[in-house]
């Protein structure tokens, strides 16, 4: 009789825990999981931006082999509260799955927005491998920049990255909210994110980097192209930063604009460690006029990084030496001739990587700047 009671407690149990469970099909754990982590309230949100993106998500992968990875989106727009989403495949068409929505007791360009988001990630779609897509307005680790015109151009709010409803992130809030080592790529769809100064401040987020040293365009990648790329045994990063140049270098005029390059973060301690000697010389520039910048309006913060050492190098073996280390981090770089038909870009000193000059920036952004880790190694020596 106790053997029968048993087995009914059981058979209540399980029907009381099948009651209860929520809509998400449980998922087993994954080769990988990409989180596209989008933030639309803003001009790009407003210009229904994210929806052509969304789209062509959706796109990918109702046209294509998920190969046992898994897309999932956090987004948050002027329509919705905060939510988190699986794109899946299901009778051939793309679906919507949400997975969990959140309040709005926290920006999702703060620190604690993000941490969660990342922790449910790693919670709802376990995986072996993980790759991050940052979607939104950047500014790149400046606290702000010139909201002068650009020929053709109409004003807009910078942010270092994210931009919701006005609030921002700064880039050491980013790379604190990021577990190190999780993601095995972080592919930036946000502007001037392209620096040393952010690669660096990331370096132990992620093992490879993808971003713009100037701004992007706002159609942002193909991810349609891309996701694919993201999905295949090993991330086919190369493939997917060519498919989003070629993008952009078979458009006419000014949308033919693009800067890309991707970086192993790993060998980024060498470089650092290098700029730190080359800082030490005391050698300095007078004159940086004629160097490659990448902001398209004044003050000019952003300076082609090799360009910039190249000049501070005094002997040839110096030069030599630099050159080695950028190219084993630098694995793909590329640029259109000119960005939006404003800057042109010269393909002799384009390394793919940014930098900051002290002394060329407000005193917002200088303050600023001392608090970041590239700043720390190479001028201040710190380990």
């Amino acid at each position: 009789m106790r053997f029968i009671r048993t087995i009914l407690m059981l058979i209540v149990t399980t029907l009381l825990i099948t009651s209860c469970s929520s809509d998400k099909e449980v998922v087993g754990k994954s080769r990988r999981t990409v989180l596209v982590y989008m933030v639309a309230t803003n001009s790009l949100g407003a210009s229904k931006y994210d929806q052509q993106d969304l789209n062509e998500m959706d796109n990918a992968i109702a046209n294509g082999n998920a190969n046992n990875c898994r897309l999932l989106v956090f987004y948050v727009s002027y329509n919705s509260n905060p939510y988190l989403f699986e794109i899946v495949k299901k009778n051939g068409a793309a679906a919507h799955v949400t997975l969990k929505e959140y309040s709005e007791d926290a920006k999702s360009t703060t620190k604690k927005r993000m941490t969660e988001v990342i922790n449910d990630v790693f919670t709802d779609a376990p995986a072996d491998d993980y790759g991050l897509v940052l979607w939104s307005h950047s500014d790149g680790w400046a606290r702000t920049l010139s909201t002068l015109k650009v020929k053709g151009k109409n004003n807009y709010k910078i942010c270092d990255f994210g931009e919701d409803r006005g609030a921002k992130m700064e880039i050491d809030s980013l790379a604190s909210a990021i577990p190190e080592s999780m993601f095995s790529f972080i592919y930036a769809d946000a502007c001037y994110l392209g620096s040393v100064e952010v690669a660096y401040q990331l370096r132990k987020c992620t093992t490879y980097f993808i971003s713009s040293a100037a701004e992007l365009p706002v159609d942002g990648m193909p991810y349609d192209k891309n996701i694919p790329c993201f999905f295949e045994n090993s991330p086919a990063l190369i493939q997917a930063c060519r498919n989003t140049y070629d993008y952009y270098n078979n458009l006419k005029e000014a949308k033919r604009t693009l800067t890309l390059s991707m970086v192993n973060c790993k060998k980024l301690d060498a470089v650092a460690e290098f700029c730190s000697k080359i800082q030490k010389n005391g050698k300095t520039l007078d004159d940086i006029s004629a160097l490659q910048h990448y902001n398209t309006y004044s003050p000019f913060i952003y300076y082609d990084f090799k360009q910039y050492y190249d000049g501070l190098c005094s002997s040839s073996a110096q030069t030599t030496e630099f050159a080695s280390l950028v190219n084993d981090a630098v694995l793909y770089k590329a640029s259109t001739p000119y960005i939006f038909n404003v800057l042109k870009i010269d393909p002799n000193h384009f390394c793919g990587l940014s930098t900051y000059i002290l002394g060329t920036g407000s005193s917002t952004n200088e303050n600023y700047y001392t608090t970041l880790d590239w700043y720390k190694k190479v001028y201040g020596g710190a380990e």
